[in-house]
């Protein structure tokens, strides 16, 4: 098998750094370095092409025909190619040596891979200019060892082609993408549990068991995972680790990464990489911190020892109103402020909103909150919680209302499975709507600047606010909007995707960063320069040293 590999990042499209290199003919959409103003091209001294110095300013693109090879002068360019367009270098090798590798019935190529694997919960209802699908991958692959796939790795980088972990596909960036010269791993098949210490309340298991999954087993032995996404019944441990998922519980356990306590993953030269399973080590570089977050970028995850927790003797949720948002969010200062530790909180003012499956009225704010542990622990922490909620004038709402919260919390990874193949419920739900979300963090006092300036924004961009709200702890801010489709689904997805990243530059502004649970994917890679300033140079550069080739997931973080 011998094909050109695609440009499958179509993020307007997709900045790339690309070195001096030769490129095929084509038409090549090529946006100049940020400091130079004008572009040229120039044969080649041999006669048999041209070459491409590009000195153009950040905005414009100049767009080459040319049905000679060309190169690009500067090693550190940084070109953008329009999505679908090919590039140089070619993918080769035959699938079937792969096959034969591992073994009957663990990979699918051709016909045989099920749509779902074109993409993954980041689907045509949400607001953005990127394209729902992409190609099918070249091959899907299900590997039940760490030796497997270190086996897949070494075949891609020999043969050319990508590589894309899959977890339980419910990651709502497009980190799971895949792209037409790909190999997928869906990694569900590492599915076990290796081992579980009581004493030391450790758990290790494999990147592709589901969390709940996990949790039930814990349970079993008197403990509980700290990790409670609303994922939970179909995200995997490697899914929450590659983008250093936020759960419920995130204010008393942490995030994903934080629960990580060692890591077992394969490097792009087939490297299987062990770090040492402990809460604390000064030996220098974290190395386990490189594959948190970088959502399979820098190495695959394929196993994680966990910090787990014992069931606690208590848990107690309780739901109240507040007069308003500006007062409950004090109110819920001062309850971090006294030492409290919930172990949930949710606390949203809601809008009125047409269009959606789901009702959407206009109301006062509303929090849940909760606290686990030892009953006199949850006993005291209550009184001096309703001490301060008394303060701020709130209301206890019926303990049925926290119940249903509480019991109802994933529900909506539900609306993200299959209801025909390759078509969610969430897809039939919302194909009249776009709807999207905003997750910034945010120093306290700028919060209700924040507030203002993106009500504002999305009255401007006549985007409908559903949600805002604060999530596990008062720094961590949430924004749910829509906009019906009426007709025109690419206008709605522009102006929805414009109000957010306008909303997100304004938390920029304000010293905030723009994304706290669901990790980058594709979908805010376009931001990330704006979020790490100096630090996307550094990005880049690890990127290069542990994957020269960049052959894993790329495109996602825009590496």
């Amino acid at each position: 098998m011998e094909r050109d590999a695609i440009i499958t990042d179509e993020n307007e499209p997709q900045a790339v750094s690309i070195p001096s290199r030769t490129h095929p003919p084509g038409r090549w959409a090529l946006r100049p370095t940020p400091y130079r103003d004008r572009a040229e091209t120039r044969k080649h001294s041999s006669g048999t092409g041209c070459a491409v110095r590009l000195h153009g300013n950040r905005h414009a693109s100049l767009f080459l025909e040319t049905d000679t090879p060309f190169t690009i002068e500067s090693a550190c360019v940084v070109v953008r190619f329009e999505y679908g367009r090919r590039i140089a270098g070619h993918v080769s090798g035959n699938l079937s040596d792969l096959e034969g590798r591992l073994g009957p019935g663990q990979i699918l190529f051709g016909d045989a891979i099920p749509p779902r694997y074109r993409s993954d919960a980041f689907r045509a209802h949400r607001g953005s200019r990127l394209a729902e699908a992409v190609a099918p991958p070249a091959a899907v692959v299900f590997p039940q060892t760490a030796e497997d796939v270190v086996t897949v790795v070494r075949f891609a980088a020999a043969a050319g082609f990508a590589v894309v972990p899959w977890g339980g596909g419910t990651g709502l960036m497009g980190g799971a993408r895949p792209s037409g010269d790909s190999i997928l791993i869906d990694f569900r098949r590492m599915r076990r549990i290796r081992a579980i210490d009581r004493r030391s309340c450790t758990a290790t298991a494999e990147a592709g068991i589901v969390l709940e999954d996990l949790d039930r087993r814990l349970r079993r032995r008197g403990l509980t995972l700290g990790h409670d996404p609303w994922s939970r019944p179909r995200a995997t441990v490697g899914g929450a680790i590659g983008t250093n998922g936020l759960g419920y519980a995130a204010y008393l356990r942490g995030t994903m990464g934080d629960q990580v306590l060692g890591l077992e993953a394969v490097l792009t030269d087939g490297t299987l990489l062990r770090t040492r399973a402990v809460r604390r080590s000064t030996t220098g570089l974290d190395l386990k911190r490189l594959f948190v977050g970088t959502e399979g970028t820098l190495g695959l995850v394929t196993a994680a020892t966990l910090q787990v927790y014992p069931i606690p003797e208590k848990e107690e949720i309780h739901a109240f109103r507040l007069p308003d948002f500006a007062t409950g969010l004090d109110a819920l200062s001062r309850i971090y402020d006294d030492g409290l530790v919930p172990s949930v909180m949710e606390f949203e003012e809601t809008f009125e909103a047409s269009g959606l499956p789901w009702r959407s009225e206009p109301g006062p704010p509303e929090l849940f909150l909760g606290f686990v542990g030892r009953r006199d622990v949850v006993a005291a922490s209550w009184r001096v919680a309703r001490r301060r909620l008394r303060a701020a004038r709130a209301t206890p709402r019926p303990d049925r209302e926290a119940r249903e919260y509480w019991r109802g919390r994933h529900d909506i990874i539900f609306m993200h499975d299959e209801a025909s193949p390759g078509v969610t419920r969430a897809d039939l739900a919302l194909k009249d709507t776009i709807f999207d979300y905003v997750h910034v963090a945010l120093p306290r006092s700028k919060i209700l600047a924040f507030r203002r300036a993106a009500l504002s924004i999305l009255r401007r961009h006549k985007v409908t606010p559903i949600g805002f709200g604060l999530w596990t702890q008062p720094e961590l801010v949430s924004v749910e909007v829509v906009r019906p489709v009426a007709g025109h689904r690419a206008r709605a997805q522009a102006a929805v995707a414009a109000a957010i990243d306008e909303a997100i530059r304004r938390a920029h502004a304000l010293g905030g960063s723009m994304e706290y649970v669901h990790g980058v994917g594709v979908k805010l890679a376009h931001l990330l320069g704006d979020e790490l300033g100096a630090g996307r140079e550094v990005d880049r550069r690890i990127k290069e040293a542990l994957d020269p080739r960049r052959i894993l997931n790329p495109g996602k973080l825009g590496l």
